[in-house]
Formats: structure tokens, sequence, C-alpha cells
């Protein structure tokens, strides 16, 4: 019994230890505030709202349509985030996420060829765009939702590199 207990707490402990910490938030008297930018280390989301007691993330919209590109995966973030609303919240020290390509869903358009849905730390889902570049010729880039801001280039890189990875790898 007592082996089961332990376990048990370190898988807890583990799946905790890989958890998104939130390291800033702006503005920083977030108790109370309609909407704040939390940073995770080395990236941002913008314009998450606090409405009628719930977290509400950022939509984008474009031609008359509102697109969720930022969502919530876990109900602990989604806890850690009502947390700082209801009462404020003390910057924790943020471990490096590590981003994950979900899926890759082709699309129809010549522009935007495909979106691309990656996970960071399970606990964030982001769709952004996988872009075919008109300079140069079967060459692709990474169109991100505006409420992602990332303050480390080189997790941006990172990130890039491994969504364009698997959609040429896709297309092979």
């Amino acid at each position: 019994m007592r082996k089961l207990v332990s376990a048990v707490l370190l898988c807890l402990a583990a799946q905790a230890a890989g958890a998104l910490q939130i390291a800033a938030v702006k503005p920083a008297q977030v108790k109370g505030a309609p909407a704040a930018e939390f940073s995770f280390g080395p990236f941002a989301v913008a314009g998450i709202g606090w409405e009628g007691g719930a977290v509400v993330m950022p939509a984008t919209e474009n031609k008359g349509r509102k697109y969720t590109d930022i969502k919530l995966l876990s109900r602990g973030l989604y806890g850690r985030l009502e947390a700082c609303f209801r009462s404020g919240c003390a910057p924790a020290k943020a471990a490096r996420p590590k981003a994950r390509v979900e899926a890759l869903k082709p699309l129809k358009s010549p522009v935007r060829v495909a979106n691309a849905e990656i996970s960071i730390d399970g606990e964030l889902l982001v769709t952004a765009g996988v872009m075919a570049s008109k300079k140069e010729e079967g060459a692709f880039w990474v169109a991100f939702p505006p409420a992602l801001v990332f303050t480390d280039g080189a997790f941006k890189s990172a990130v890039e590199s491994a969504v364009i990875a698997a959609w040429t790898k896709k297309g092979k």
C-alpha cells in the first residue's frame, strides 16, 4: 500500500513539475481587472479576460467570424488564471515549456495552407497558420495568433521550426 501511495504522489509531482507557471502579469494588480496579459516565461498571452466569474480566452476576428486560437487544455491552468483574477497572484519562476505539434489540418487556401495545433506543456493549445511564402517558392512560415507574444526568440524559432518540419514531413 505504501508503494502505491508513493507511486501516485510521484506521478502527481511529475505532472505538476511540467505545468505552465505564471511568471508575470500585466497589469500587476490583476485582481478585479477585466483583462490581463499573462507571461509564461518565453511567451505571453495577451487579452485573457475575466467576465461573469469565468476566465475568457482571447479570440481573433476575421471577416465577421470569431476564432478561438488559444485554448485551455487543463483545469490546473484555468484554476491558476482564475485565482489570479480573484485574489491576485505572485509571479513564479517559469521553467522552459515544451511545445509539441499535435495536429496539422490542411486548408484549401493557396496562402494559408494549413492550421497547426501546438500544445504547450499539455495545458495550452495554440492554433497557428502554416503560410506559403510569396517570396520563395516552396518555402513556408508560421503565423501565430496576435494574442500570443513571444519574449524569447529562440523559443519562437524552435516552435516555428517544429511546425514547418511537421508540415513538410506530412507533405511528402
